[in-house]
């Protein structure tokens, strides 16, 4: 133990100078330097005891490395705002304010606060793929937000020979609780590969997968919808331009399953827009294998176009209808596709998981109360699978761990007066495990 205790020491010493090397190269005031070091000295006098309560965590060399590099690569003014009695300070009501394309900070001069910004002014970690439309803004800002709140753990309840949970300064409690859901239910060095590969690893379908494998059906596939479903209430809650974008998306939905309610209609339909797409691609081989109707079509497209779009020569409008007839064919491979018996069948799937995820976006109803209810029924949910996890526990220290994860868990904050604990429907299914 006191070998450890040395190696550590070394360990924080080599990161001190590491981080005044970088220092020395960045226009950061004295005390703004100070802070900084002090962060670094914080996160190394809490780092033991913050592993013992949470024990699903990176290492201290990993999670170092990760707060150096954000000042490093991330951040390149830091303005400390003194409190003032009595006058309003260009933050007004904020403790910071990040401004990502300077990679500036404005905070007041606190350790926590510009711990705070320096997580906010960070890269994004987590990126849906494009394909996920319905969920991929709800579940970014669920990962980010949850990560963000994950990593300011350490500064805000430790203080190196305490475990106290600041309540108050958590943003968003339930993106804390579903992320811890997420990192228990996942473990974190899953979500670190994801991470480090964020452009290369589709986050949704990964984690899917991974929750079939290691967990009962009904219960992986209630864990998906409900994290969804609330990802997407939340996203929504106080922006009625998003809500509408996805009732929209929910209507078009539900036409669309209708559509395939009649399997023959709807594979005509298909046929019948394959056959407009082809008379297209015949259109556009007539014009480009015809100089006198390529030329012709060149001035008519120029007239239905503004002077600073309009094409200045035959050979670059022969490349335009060449790139359309690209994009055509396309369009007759994915209907082609779709009238495959499998992929009928796929899209059908996909189309009611979608509309079931939707369902719980109302034009009238209490989405602050409906939050809650799902967060409840998905933490039962997830004790269930964690019961399942526990059952399959072989080792005294793997018992351990989950001795000090239940204790972390049940004192996760659901808002400012009660902890998980303190919910009764969760309690109940607590008492279980």
């Amino acid at each position: 133990m006191a070998k450890e205790d040395f190696f550590s020491k070394l360990n924080i010493k080599d990161y001190n100078n590491e981080l005044e090397d970088i220092l020395e190269n960045k226009s950061f005031s004295e005390g703004t330097k100070n802070i900084l070091l002090n962060i670094l000295y914080k996160i190394e006098t809490a780092y033991a005891d913050y592993n013992k309560v949470k024990v699903n965590t990176k290492s201290k060399k990993d999670f170092l490395e990760e707060v150096i590099n954000i000042i490093k690569y991330n951040c390149n003014e830091i303005e400390i705002v003194k409190i003032k009695l009595n006058e309003e300070t260009k933050l007004g009501d904020k403790k910071f304010i990040v401004q990502k394309d300077n990679k500036k900070i404005i905070s007041y001069p606190s350790e926590k606060t510009v711990f705070y910004a320096l997580y906010h002014l960070a890269d994004k970690k987590f990126i849906i793929n494009n394909d996920y439309y319905i969920i991929k803004e709800p579940m970014e800002d669920l990962l980010n937000q949850g990560y963000i709140m994950d990593k300011e753990e350490i500064i805000r309840d430790f203080d190196g020979w305490t475990w106290n949970i600041e309540k108050k300064e958590i943003e968003h409690f339930i993106y804390n609780i579903i992320y811890q859901n997420i990192k228990i239910l996942f473990d974190n060095t899953f979500l670190q590969n994801i991470i480090e590969n964020k452009d290369s690893i589709d986050f949704v379908k990964e984690s899917e997968k991974k929750i079939n494998e290691e967990y009962d059906t009904e219960i992986s596939e209630s864990i998906s919808k409900l994290i969804y479903q609330i990802a997407i209430l939340v996203n929504i809650k106080n922006n009625i331009e998003k809500k509408n974008k996805i009732l929209e998306a929910k209507e078009a939905i539900k036409k669309e399953l209708n559509k395939m309610g009649n399997k023959k209609v709807y594979l005509q339909d298909i046929a019948d827009l394959k056959k407009e797409v082809n008379k297209q691609i015949k259109k556009i081989d007539e014009v480009i294998s015809n100089n006198r109707l390529l030329r012709e079509d060149f001035i008519e497209e120029n007239k239905t176009l503004d002077e600073k779009d309009q094409i200045f020569s035959l050979s670059e409008y022969s490349d335009v209808l060449q790139k359309r007839r690209e994009d055509l064919l396309k369009q007759i491979d994915y209907y082609s596709m779709l009238m495959k018996p499998m992929n009928f069948v796929q899209k059908k799937t996909e189309l009611e998981k979608k509309n079931l995820i939707l369902s719980v976006v109302e034009e009238n109803n209490d989405t602050e109360n409906q939050i809650f209810n799902l967060l409840k029924e998905l933490q039962i949910v997830f004790l269930k699978a964690l019961q399942e996890k526990i059952n399959k526990i072989e080792s005294k220290k793997e018992i351990q761990n989950y001795i000090y994860l239940l204790r972390y868990y049940k004192l996760l904050p659901v808002n400012n007066e009660n902890q998980i604990k303190d919910v009764n429907e969760i309690a109940t299914e607590l008492r279980k495990n």
